[in-house]
């Protein structure tokens, strides 16, 4: 395993000489992932990068994106939150001296592009994290509204056409999915999806070969479910048919209406 770590940065290192990049290697750190108790068990081991040894952390920022070693977003979420609580605290301050009506487009830009940056990803942990994103959502509902901290925001965020956490991340993956499927691209992700029909051993023609194929690897533990290829694909085949062939301006329409209508197998 530290031998194809090694091999892996040997390699970048090569393309990083040949293209003039200059990079330091102090600043490389080395992020082990896993489950607590794979963690638990792991020996002691070092990788170098050149002639330096890497340290090993227990988080990195990627992109802004915050891994924890346990890829439970735990950290990303409380960073999150913290960040859009206080952005929300200032619009409160300001919320009297703003146009009528320029409160949820402030929300939206200011509150709402940083929930959803890699919502597809950290949207993936746990019930705790989204009821964290919940908190957020109905921070920014009671700014707009005015209602006070214990009044019923519910029908607020429903007339102002907001998804709750679970939905939402459901709409920006299926809507990934989507886009990947009609477009082919990123490949590193297209490659990952094809229908039962599409597959080299298909033999015999069943109503579920337009279904995209499960990757057989990944049904049978919790981790290998979470993974985008396992739990797109699940909810993606529990849509009707139709959305199949939509553009994808008109997929991420008509599947925000489908959520909320209450009658939605993908949820599942």
């Amino acid at each position: 395993m530290v031998d194809d770590m090694e091999a892996a940065l040997s390699s970048l290192d090569t393309y990083f000489r040949f293209n003039g990049l200059k990079v330091n290697e102090s600043k490389f750190e080395l992020l082990p992932l896993g489950t607590r108790q794979n963690l638990r068990g792991m020996p002691q081991f070092t990788v170098k990068f050149r002639d330096t040894v890497l340290a090993t952390c227990t988080e990195a920022k990627n992109l802004g994106l915050v891994f924890d070693r346990y890829l439970s977003w735990d950290t990303h979420v409380i960073q999150l939150s913290r960040k859009c609580v206080g952005i929300l605290t200032a619009v409160s301050h300001l919320r009297h001296y703003l146009p009528s009506g320029s409160l949820s487009i402030l929300v939206s830009a200011l509150v709402f592009s940083h929930v959803r940056y890699c919502l597809t990803v950290y949207g993936n942990g746990s019930a705790k994290n989204l009821a964290v994103i919940q908190n957020i959502i109905n921070f920014a509902a009671r700014i707009i509204s005015g209602k006070r901290k214990f009044e019923h925001i519910s029908g607020v965020r429903e007339s102002l056409g907001w998804l709750e956490p679970p939905d939402m991340v459901t709409h920006q993956t299926l809507t990934l999915l989507h886009k990947i499927r009609r477009f082919g691209q990123p490949e590193s992700l297209a490659l990952k999806f094809c229908t039962n029909r599409e597959r080299p051993d298909h033999v015999r023609s069943t109503r579920s070969d337009d279904k995209l194929s499960l990757p057989p690897n990944m049904r049978g533990s919790a981790a290998g479910k979470r993974q985008f290829a396992y739990r797109a694909a699940v909810k993606y085949n529990a849509l009707p048919p139709e959305f199949a062939d939509m553009t994808v301006s008109q997929f991420k329409r008509a599947f925000k209406s489908h959520l909320t209508t209450g009658d939605d197998n993908s949820r599942r």
